[in-house]
Protein backbone atom coordinates (compact mmCIF):
# COMPACT_ATOMS: atom_id res chain seq x y z
CA UNK A 1 0.00 0.00 0.00
CA UNK A 2 2.90 2.37 0.62
CA UNK A 3 3.90 2.23 -3.04
CA UNK A 4 0.33 2.80 -4.23
CA UNK A 5 -0.31 5.65 -1.79
CA UNK A 6 3.09 7.25 -2.39
CA UNK A 7 1.85 10.22 -4.48
CA UNK A 8 -0.98 11.03 -2.05
CA UNK A 9 1.30 10.63 0.91
CA UNK A 10 3.83 13.08 -0.57
CA UNK A 11 1.08 15.69 -0.91
CA UNK A 12 -0.24 15.11 2.60
CA UNK A 13 3.25 15.29 4.13
CA UNK A 14 3.36 18.98 3.17
CA UNK A 15 0.49 19.61 5.61
CA UNK A 16 1.35 17.22 8.40
CA UNK A 17 4.05 14.55 8.19
CA UNK A 18 3.06 11.15 9.48
CA UNK A 19 4.73 7.86 10.16
CA UNK A 20 3.54 4.60 8.68
CA UNK A 21 3.96 1.87 11.27
CA UNK A 22 5.01 -1.45 9.78
CA UNK A 23 2.63 -4.04 11.20
CA UNK A 24 4.53 -6.79 9.36
CA UNK A 25 7.70 -6.05 11.34
CA UNK A 26 8.62 -8.55 14.04
CA UNK A 27 6.50 -7.73 17.06
CA UNK A 28 4.23 -5.38 15.11
CA UNK A 29 3.77 -1.95 16.67
CA UNK A 30 2.18 -0.45 19.76
CA UNK A 31 -0.71 2.00 19.53
CA UNK A 32 -1.41 4.65 22.13
CA UNK A 33 -3.20 3.00 25.03
CA UNK A 34 -1.12 -0.16 24.94
CA UNK A 35 -2.57 -2.08 21.99
CA UNK A 36 -0.05 -4.21 20.11
CA UNK A 37 -0.96 -4.73 16.44
CA UNK A 38 0.58 -7.42 14.28
CA UNK A 39 -0.35 -8.21 10.69
CA UNK A 40 -0.51 -11.73 9.37
CA UNK A 41 -0.37 -12.31 5.60
CA UNK A 42 -3.49 -13.98 4.25
CA UNK A 43 -2.98 -13.67 0.50
CA UNK A 44 -1.41 -11.86 -2.40
CA UNK A 45 -4.57 -10.91 -4.32
CA UNK A 46 -4.19 -7.26 -5.37
CA UNK A 47 -7.35 -5.21 -4.70
CA UNK A 48 -9.28 -3.93 -7.73
CA UNK A 49 -8.95 -0.34 -6.49
CA UNK A 50 -5.19 -0.38 -7.13
CA UNK A 51 -4.67 1.37 -10.48
CA UNK A 52 -3.32 -0.89 -13.23
CA UNK A 53 -0.44 1.51 -13.90
CA UNK A 54 0.56 1.71 -10.22
CA UNK A 55 3.89 0.18 -9.19
CA UNK A 56 2.80 -3.06 -7.55
CA UNK A 57 5.43 -4.65 -5.34
CA UNK A 58 5.21 -8.32 -4.49
CA UNK A 59 4.16 -9.25 -1.04
CA UNK A 60 1.06 -9.75 1.03
CA UNK A 61 -1.87 -7.55 0.03
CA UNK A 62 -4.44 -9.30 2.19
CA UNK A 63 -3.78 -9.35 5.91
CA UNK A 64 -5.48 -10.24 9.15
CA UNK A 65 -4.64 -8.23 12.23
CA UNK A 66 -4.09 -9.45 15.77
CA UNK A 67 -4.64 -6.75 18.39
CA UNK A 68 -3.59 -7.46 21.96
CA UNK A 69 -4.44 -5.23 24.90
CA UNK A 70 -1.31 -5.23 27.07
CA UNK A 71 -3.29 -4.23 30.15
CA UNK A 72 -6.02 -6.87 30.00
CA UNK A 73 -4.30 -9.53 27.88
CA UNK A 74 -7.38 -9.62 25.63
CA UNK A 75 -6.84 -10.53 21.97
CA UNK A 76 -8.95 -9.47 19.02
CA UNK A 77 -8.43 -10.81 15.50
CA UNK A 78 -9.67 -8.69 12.60
CA UNK A 79 -9.85 -10.46 9.22
CA UNK A 80 -11.97 -8.26 6.93
CA UNK A 81 -11.08 -10.08 3.71
CA UNK A 82 -10.87 -13.87 3.65
CA UNK A 83 -10.52 -15.45 0.22
CA UNK A 84 -9.09 -18.72 1.53
CA UNK A 85 -9.26 -20.17 5.04
CA UNK A 86 -5.68 -20.90 6.07
CA UNK A 87 -3.84 -22.60 8.93
CA UNK A 88 -2.63 -19.11 9.93
CA UNK A 89 -6.23 -17.98 10.38
CA UNK A 90 -7.00 -21.13 12.39
CA UNK A 91 -4.04 -20.35 14.65
CA UNK A 92 -5.12 -16.73 15.10
CA UNK A 93 -8.70 -17.74 15.96
CA UNK A 94 -7.51 -20.36 18.43
CA UNK A 95 -5.67 -17.72 20.46
CA UNK A 96 -8.32 -14.98 20.32
CA UNK A 97 -10.98 -13.72 22.68
CA UNK A 98 -12.89 -12.09 19.83
CA UNK A 99 -12.80 -12.60 16.04
CA UNK A 100 -14.11 -9.98 13.61
CA UNK A 101 -14.43 -11.85 10.34
CA UNK A 102 -15.27 -11.16 6.70
CA UNK A 103 -18.99 -11.70 6.19
CA UNK A 104 -19.19 -10.09 2.77
CA UNK A 105 -21.37 -12.79 1.20
CA UNK A 106 -23.78 -15.14 2.94
CA UNK A 107 -23.94 -17.77 0.16
CA UNK A 108 -21.63 -18.82 -2.65
CA UNK A 109 -24.17 -17.87 -5.31
CA UNK A 110 -25.36 -14.63 -3.72
CA UNK A 111 -24.29 -12.36 -6.54
CA UNK A 112 -24.56 -14.79 -9.43
CA UNK A 113 -21.81 -13.88 -11.86
CA UNK A 114 -19.79 -10.72 -11.53
CA UNK A 115 -17.94 -9.06 -14.38
CA UNK A 116 -17.02 -10.57 -17.69
CA UNK A 117 -15.35 -13.65 -16.27
CA UNK A 118 -18.57 -15.01 -14.75
CA UNK A 119 -16.61 -16.13 -11.69
CA UNK A 120 -19.02 -14.61 -9.14
CA UNK A 121 -17.85 -13.42 -5.75
CA UNK A 122 -15.03 -15.97 -5.67
CA UNK A 123 -13.29 -13.61 -8.07
CA UNK A 124 -13.69 -10.85 -5.47
CA UNK A 125 -11.73 -12.81 -2.85
CA UNK A 126 -14.41 -13.48 -0.22
CA UNK A 127 -15.44 -16.86 1.15
CA UNK A 128 -19.17 -17.18 1.79
CA UNK A 129 -20.46 -17.46 5.34
CA UNK A 130 -22.42 -20.68 4.64
CA UNK A 131 -21.65 -23.93 2.88
CA UNK A 132 -19.18 -26.72 3.62
CA UNK A 133 -16.21 -24.47 2.82
CA UNK A 134 -17.78 -21.33 4.33
CA UNK A 135 -16.44 -19.35 7.23
CA UNK A 136 -19.22 -20.41 9.61
CA UNK A 137 -18.09 -24.03 9.29
CA UNK A 138 -14.47 -22.98 9.87
CA UNK A 139 -15.47 -20.91 12.91
CA UNK A 140 -17.18 -23.96 14.40
CA UNK A 141 -13.67 -25.29 15.11
CA UNK A 142 -13.18 -22.29 17.41
CA UNK A 143 -16.07 -22.14 19.89
CA UNK A 144 -14.07 -20.15 22.48
CA UNK A 145 -13.83 -16.65 21.03
CA UNK A 146 -16.69 -14.28 20.46
CA UNK A 147 -17.34 -14.45 16.69
CA UNK A 148 -18.62 -11.38 14.84
CA UNK A 149 -19.17 -10.91 11.12
CA UNK A 150 -18.17 -7.61 9.55
CA UNK A 151 -17.85 -6.14 6.05
CA UNK A 152 -21.32 -7.24 4.88
CA UNK A 153 -22.18 -6.62 1.23
CA UNK A 154 -25.48 -4.87 0.45
CA UNK A 155 -26.75 -8.17 -1.04
CA UNK A 156 -26.14 -10.09 2.20
CA UNK A 157 -29.35 -11.21 3.97
CA UNK A 158 -27.50 -10.99 7.31
CA UNK A 159 -28.18 -7.25 7.18
CA UNK A 160 -31.84 -7.98 8.00
CA UNK A 161 -32.17 -8.74 11.74
CA UNK A 162 -35.40 -10.67 11.08
CA UNK A 163 -34.00 -12.86 8.28
CA UNK A 164 -33.65 -16.65 8.44
CA UNK A 165 -29.99 -16.10 7.51
CA UNK A 166 -29.41 -14.02 10.66
CA UNK A 167 -31.19 -16.64 12.78
CA UNK A 168 -28.99 -19.37 11.23
CA UNK A 169 -25.77 -17.52 12.03
CA UNK A 170 -26.97 -16.73 15.58
CA UNK A 171 -27.84 -20.40 16.17
CA UNK A 172 -24.22 -21.21 15.33
CA UNK A 173 -22.86 -18.73 17.85
CA UNK A 174 -21.86 -15.87 15.55
CA UNK A 175 -23.07 -12.28 15.73
CA UNK A 176 -23.87 -9.31 13.53
CA UNK A 177 -23.51 -6.10 15.53
CA UNK A 178 -25.35 -2.86 14.84
CA UNK A 179 -23.40 0.11 13.54
CA UNK A 180 -21.71 2.05 16.31
CA UNK A 181 -21.06 -0.96 18.55
CA UNK A 182 -17.99 -0.80 20.78
CA UNK A 183 -15.87 -3.78 21.79
CA UNK A 184 -13.87 -4.06 25.00
CA UNK A 185 -10.90 -6.41 25.18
Amino acid sequence: MRAVLGPARAALDRYAPWEWADSLADGGFVLAGGLVVTAHPMGARIPKYVPAQAPVPAGPWVTAYRVEDLASGGVLVYAPCVGVWSPVLDELCAGADCVLLDGTFFAADEMGTVGRSGAGQAALGHLPVTGPDGTLAALARHPGPRRIYTHLNNTNPLLDPASPARAHVSEHGAEILPDGSELLL
